[in-house]
């Protein structure tokens, strides 16, 4: 019997859910622009705190107002990212490496940004939102299922989960828009002689990319006991992890990372746990040897001169 039965298997699911949407934008995102965007934790954030100030400020319960609303926060503040930031560095003739020390810069300066807001609004209206406990929505029911009851959390997890990832598949595969993002992906120079607005397709693949992120970030503040202005941060290992599993550009791979990731924090720990005593705090070691042994033995794009590369190097010197 699976230690912590179903707890184990409720909570993996949880973390699958919030993986996917998590770290699919994040391989699309750079599928179509190379860019490795480590402001996309703020995203998760801005996500995450456009439903604490709804709720904190103006007494919002309804998670769909919530994630509509982070949606578009982070999709806005993802397509800012890139026209004043990443797209200047581009035509200046940076280097994906320069671009992506840029967006540690991002990511650094929007958590203060995010504090400075939240100790304004706590010093207008007196409450603490460097702090916030987890909301509880109104407009989710909560599951019963074969005696088990499924919180409204898992019951939303399982309703957008499902919603955005049909979503995307519907648009990538069978709208003009999506084959254009598809195209954009794969080969930026034909795309463009063919006469498809790369910068319009950019801009549209960040919106979407940062609007799921920052969606995923107003339904976990449902999960989460609190949540506090790093909160993004916390997770960003985790969301690298399953973003490398599908080599920053396989979504289908990609899903199989979060289902795996997820997999090993919450049935691999539960066993670990039960067996010898190994404590619930080393998930993130294992999410961490996870991240080495694949940059090790299969990296992203040959990134880092791993085990492949090695060898597929060494063999062309011999000849």
């Amino acid at each position: 019997m699976l230690p912590g039965y179903p707890f184990s298997v409720i909570n993996f699911l949880l973390y699958t859910f919030f993986y996917l949407l998590f770290s699919i934008p994040l391989t699309l995102s750079y599928r179509t622009t190379r860019v490795i965007n480590f402001a996309h934790a703020n995203f998760i954030t801005y996500g995450i705190y456009t439903a604490v100030f709804l709720n904190g400020i103006l007494g919002n319960s309804s998670l769909f107002i919530a994630t509509i609303s982070a949606f578009l926060v982070a999709g806005i503040i993802a397509v800012a990212n890139h026209v004043f930031v990443f797209k200047p560095l581009e035509k200046r003739g940076a280097s994906m490496n320069l671009i992506m020390i840029a967006s540690m810069g991002l990511w650094i300066m929007y958590n203060y940004v995010l504090y400075m807001i939240a100790d304004i609004a706590h010093a207008m209206i007196g409450m603490n939102f460097i702090s916030y406990g987890r909301i509880t929505y109104k407009d989710v029911p909560e599951l019963v299922v074969n005696g088990v009851s499924l919180s409204s959390t898992f019951t939303a997890g399982l309703l957008y989960t499902s919603a955005i990832l049909l979503g995307l598949y519907l648009f990538l595969e069978k709208t003009i828009l999506g084959k254009a993002v598809r195209a954009v992906s794969d080969n930026p120079l034909l795309s463009e002689i063919s006469g498809i607005p790369r910068d319009s397709i950019v801009l549209l693949t960040w919106f979407i990319c940062g609007g799921i992120a920052g969606l995923g970030g107003a339904l976990w503040t449902s999960f989460s006991g609190t949540v506090t202005p790093t909160s993004g941060d916390a997770m960003i290992l985790q969301v690298f992890t399953v973003s490398f599993i599908g080599g920053l550009v396989s979504l289908l791979r990609t899903g199989i990372g979060a289902v795996a990731i997820a997999f090993i924090e919450n049935i691999g720990i539960a066993y670990l746990n039960s067996l010898f005593n190994v404590p619930t705090s080393f998930r993130p070691f294992l999410t961490f040897l996870t991240l080495l042994t694949i940059l090790i033995v299969s990296p992203p794009l040959g990134a880092a001169g791993g085990l492949p590369y090695r060898f597929r190097s060494k063999k062309v010197k011999e000849k």
